[in-house]
């Protein structure tokens, strides 16, 4: 059962993504005013800003360790902070959609156009770069194991060796753009989403596609998985659908009446989902038994 907890007013204008520190005491939400804004949770009072980007925050993501804060911009920057102070360390001229690997030992951006983009995941310096067939690239992913990578953009999936870009496979399934790329936090399962409105599950095993579900709904379709892997959450136009896994439960409704519901998050333990919105507002949504 899913209940709205609380509502933030985090931003003038669009409130355009969240994310939770790993231990789950933090909410960090950026949005088009161009300020980095940390909440304590719970409670969720605001305890900080971060001011650097000229202008809007489209993305904002943590290190594994929690240490460092990376966010991009349109401003045309991607930076990184120190999270502890609000300092910021370096910034990353010319890319966007910064996401660390799971070890936090390599910083992947994604450049114009068509460029992916390797930095070292402490000092931020260059390590290399590729250029991928699409001419458009939206989202990025580190599959299981060390030597992939993951991309999606105007084309189908891009399975590519991790260093040098070189092909491996394609997954084949979305038939306008891919928009969004998530693994399950026990890295078996891949979710997808199309501009054509489906979110794909894919095994990572096999690279098998294992669901498809019609979402009925547009927007930027962004995806969060929950912590136990039971469920997907995808923000959709005017409403948020939490979706089953596996078996045939019901899909719950977040039901939001604005258009233009952007990026959202798990809380580490599962008790609350973030959702940033056009109306420049946090939802924050509490999970019951």
């Amino acid at each position: 059962m899913v209940r709205e907890l609380t509502v933030l007013d985090a931003d003038a204008r669009h409130a355009q993504a969240v994310a939770w520190s790993p231990d789950g005491t933090r909410l960090v939400s950026v949005g088009q005013d161009a300020v980095v804004r940390v909440w304590e949770a719970p409670g969720f009072r605001p305890i900080a800003k971060l001011s650097g980007h000229q202008k809007s925050v489209n993305s904002v993501v943590f290190s594994p360790d929690g240490d460092r804060l990376a966010t991009c911009s349109t401003d045309g920057t991607s930076r990184v902070w120190s999270f502890a102070t609000g300092r910021p360390l370096h910034t990353l001229v010319g890319q966007r959609m910064p996401k660390w690997s799971p070890d936090g030992r390599l910083l992947t951006t994604l450049s114009r156009p068509g460029q992916v983009a390797h930095w070292d995941g402490e000092s931020c310096q260059p390590l290399g770069g590729f250029k991928v067939a699409d001419r458009r690239l939206f989202c990025l992913a580190f599959p299981p194991g060390e030597s992939e990578l993951l991309v999606g953009g105007t084309g189908p999936i891009h399975r590519l060796r991790l260093h040098d870009g070189a092909p491996i496979g394609t997954l084949v399934g979305h038939g306008i753009a891919v928009a969004s790329l998530a693994l399950s936090p026990d890295r078996t399962l891949l979710a997808s989403t199309g501009a054509e409105g489906e979110l794909r599950l894919w095994d990572t095993a096999s690279w098998q596609p294992v669901r498809e579900v019609a979402l009925h709904a547009g927007g930027v379709l962004q995806v969060a998985w929950s912590p136990s892997d039971d469920h997907v959450a995808v923000s959709c136009d005017h409403v948020i659908q939490v979706i089953p896994v596996r078996g045939s439960g019901p899909v719950e409704r977040l039901e939001v009446g604005i258009k233009g519901l952007y990026g959202l998050a798990f809380s580490p333990d599962g008790r609350w989902l973030a959702n940033a919105g056009a109306d420049g507002r946090i939802r924050i949504w509490r999970f019951f038994e």
